[in-house]
């Protein structure tokens, strides 16, 4: 997105804002159902916790509980924090009351879709509703006369994704530690592990750090693994006594 925005930098039109702001929380959107719907595939926990969705019309055509989570997200707008909170709650089981930081950028995420709604279906004119959200007079015009708006954008939507992966990678793994899901035995755990390690990575981050020389962060699922081993066993021997 950024890079796009960077190519027609020359030649910059407001409709340029309009077309890309509208990509850019399309792919966000996206994003969302995508995790949401392959975390079902790697977590037994959110395999039963939608269950149910086996018995609607989803399942009946697809086959699949991890499809038919998909079709449900497909129709649900996933543009509002209460509407992404929500999801991961009935999925994932997380709730993200603690989670400060990533509410406020579920809130600017929020904003960043009521300047789309009006770019895309008001033509850059502010609703009454859009403009309550946005703290403007209604009827207030959006204009992209710069791309700096398209980077602010980007900026933020990336910042959400990044704290949103984070956050329910977190929760899962305290789910699996609370449940005794891992043995503490890497040949026990390698596959389940790995699984919910690759749908969570960041290979751009990961490049980058190999790049860098940083080993601040765990460049495979079994080095990842190590770093949570004796979290696990502390578990086991507490569920033991």
């Amino acid at each position: 997105m950024t890079q796009l925005t960077f190519d027609l930098t020359p030649k910059w039109k407001s409709q340029h804002g309009l077309i890309l702001s509208s990509s850019a929380v399309a792919a966000a959107e996206d994003y969302f159902r995508t995790i949401l719907t392959e975390i079902v595939n790697v977590c037994e926990y959110c395999a039963q916790r939608v269950e149910p969705l086996e018995t609607r019309m989803e399942f009946v055509f697809s086959g699949s509980v991890a499809e038919a989570v998909r079709g449900l997200l497909d129709t649900s707008s996933l543009s509002s924090k209460e509407n992404v909170t929500g999801w991961a709650k009935k999925i994932a089981g997380t709730a993200f009351k603690d989670s400060r930081s990533l509410l406020r950028l579920l809130d600017e995420f929020e904003r960043i879709c009521h300047i789309r709604h009006a770019a895309m279906h008001a033509g850059g004119q502010v609703s009454t509703r859009n403009a309550r959200v946005l703290k403007v007079p209604p009827n207030t015009w959006i204009s992209f006369g710069s791309p700096q708006a398209i980077y602010d954008i980007t900026s933020v939507i990336v910042a959400t994704l990044r704290s949103f992966n984070q956050t329910l990678f977190e929760n899962i793994l305290r789910e699996w530690l609370d449940q005794n899901h891992m043995s503490g035995s890497w040949s026990d755990d390698a596959s389940s592990f790995t699984a919910l390690w690759e749908l969570f990575k960041s290979t751009g981050d990961i490049e980058s750090n190999r790049t860098t020389g940083d080993k601040s962060l765990n460049p495979n699922a079994y080095q990842a693994y190590r770093s949570i081993r004796s979290s696990v066993a502390a578990r086991r021997a507490a569920g033991a006594t």
